[in-house]
């Protein structure tokens, strides 16, 4: 048999397929795979899909025969757009104009009037490529590992409907927009471009492109034939232009007292300093805050778990939508663990006390210790551990910053969270469990979306354009792997206390 042919619901379409291709390979190909955070490596449990009635991972199923291939339903994440406002003056150069802020999950396209600054529409999607990984490593081992121009494709399409999405709402052609600016982090800016990624995973981890750049947009984006992309710099191999794109909006060379903003994803970037010196870092943050490598995690989504509280002697679960739990999101679970170290149900260094709580609420999980948070969601052993392991990186680099910047973290007088994580976690939790040093609580301040902000005021304004290059020359650059005392500082950090800084530090 030279091909089979597969039906797919709920979409109701059919394709034919050669057999021996993995289901996840035939939904990539038909632009219809399920999340696959592990890349396809069998990894993550979340590419399950119904074959003939029956649950697989998709990744690990090979097609033979003609069959039914079911999708999950697929729940409409909350994706954020709006962010800071920074200081907008149009130079008027470009009628109508484009901002992209491409993140790893999710990419945001906005339409602006180029005279006035004006918001003319917004749209955004989840990004893509994250059927091909969840993160930015899996993306560029696919790549290296097939040669595969894929993932360009796959972003330049996205990116494309987004434009023509935002100009039917905005009532214009898309022939009439002549400008548009796109910000990302350092992979996701060479993914874009087809720049080979490879010297991202290696030492000393740098880019292969750090400057700004103008190319033509043709052949990239349905706008007019003319049209131009303004493509921010990057600082370095995991600090890139969207923070760069955070810094303009927040205007981080005019502050006058000691800041620190941090962009927490799949990775953990942060600039610490003043309108004098500015230090930028990248953590391994991984991708547990935004519900990968979590067994029940998942995205800011109806049916997530988004916030908790110990209360009366028991687990009180705020979900989005008000329904029944599904999983758990990234502020979900920096609430959870709070109130299961308050409860005494987790210990400072991270071990599930079954003794704890309520009886009724333990089970085992893969061989493991799991603590049932609502019916069919629990929060294991491994999960608590992929917490601690991301709160000490984030720790570590603030305290390694303030090192290098001779200054104490209690000195640093406001705390700038960038992104969706950093919008709708709650201070208290980050603070309780150590993530963020607990006394700088009352100057933590949400910024939103500050990338897409910055891609805004690049897009209309060529001085702010300059400006970002600015930024981007003058920030120093930390590499914490580099560091002596960085495998020290992250162990330290991998307890639940509350880590004050010592007086000797």
């Amino acid at each position: 048999m030279d091909t089979i042919t597969v039906h797919i619901l709920p979409n109701g379409i059919s394709a034919e397929c050669r057999p021996g291709t993995t289901v996840l390979e035939f939904l990539q190909e038909k632009n219809l795979s399920p999340d696959a955070p592990c890349g396809g490596k069998g990894l993550c449990g979340k590419c399950k899909v119904l074959l003939d009635g029956q649950e697989v991972l998709s990744c690990q199923t090979v097609l033979e025969k003609n069959c039914t291939v079911t999708l999950p339903q697929q729940e409409k994440t909350d994706i954020l757009t709006t962010g800071i406002s920074g200081n907008m003056e149009p130079d008027g150069k470009n009628r109508y104009v484009l901002a992209f802020d491409i993140g790893t999950t999710t990419v945001v396209c906005y339409l602006l009037d180029g005279m006035t600054g004006g918001l003319l529409a917004t749209d955004s999607m989840l990004n893509p490529q994250t059927a091909f990984g969840a993160d930015v490593i899996s993306r560029i081992q696919y790549v290296m590992e097939t040669g595969s121009h894929r993932l360009k494709t796959e972003i330049h399409q996205g990116m494309g409907k987004l434009t023509l999405r935002v100009c039917e709402k905005g009532g214009i052609p898309a022939e009439d927009v002549t400008l548009a600016c796109v910000v990302g982090n350092t992979a996701m800016h060479h993914l874009f471009l087809g720049i080979d990624p490879t010297s991202l995973t290696v030492p000393p981890y740098m880019p292969q492109v750090y400057h700004e750049m103008e190319v033509p947009s043709l052949g990239i984006l349905p706008i007019s034939p003319k049209g131009i992309l303004r493509i921010l710099p990057n600082i370095a191999g995991f600090v890139g232009a969207d923070t760069v794109a955070c810094l303009v909006a927040t205007g981080f060379d005019r502050r006058e007292e000691l800041t620190l903003m941090i962009d927490i994803g799949t990775n953990g970037e942060m600039v610490l300093g003043d309108k004098n010196r500015w230090i930028a870092c990248s953590t391994a943050a991984g991708p547990a805050f935004e519900g990968m490598k979590i067994h029940c995690g998942m995205r800011g989504a109806a049916g997530a778990i988004d916030h908790a509280k110990w209360e009366n002697g028991k687990l009180v679960c705020s979900v989005i939508g008000g329904g029944k739990a599904v999983g758990i999101c990234g502020s979900g679970l920096l609430d959870v663990v709070r109130a299961l170290l308050e409860a005494g149900v987790i210990t400072d260094t991270g071990r599930m006390d079954t003794e704890e709580g309520e009886p009724d609420c333990w089970t085992r999980v893969d061989g493991m210790d799991a603590y049932i948070l609502q019916d069919g969601v629990v929060l294991t052993a491994k999960d608590v551990r992929e917490v601690q392991l991301a709160k000490a990186a984030i720790r570590a680099g603030i305290e390694l910053l303030a090192r290098r910047l001779g200054v104490r973290t209690d000195s640093i007088s406001h705390v700038l969270l960038a992104g969706a994580f950093g919008n709708y976690l709650d201070p208290a939790s980050a603070c309780a469990i150590g993530m963020i040093p607990p006394a700088l609580q009352s100057r933590i301040v949400p910024i939103g979306n500050a990338a897409g902000e910055g891609s805004k005021l690049c897009a209309v304004s060529r001085k702010a354009f300059a400006y970002a290059e600015h930024l981007a020359e003058n920030a120093e650059f930390l590499e914490l792997a580099s560091l002596p005392e960085f495998q020290d500082c992250y162990v330290d950090q991998l307890t639940f206390d509350e880590g004050e800084e010592s007086d000797d530090d």
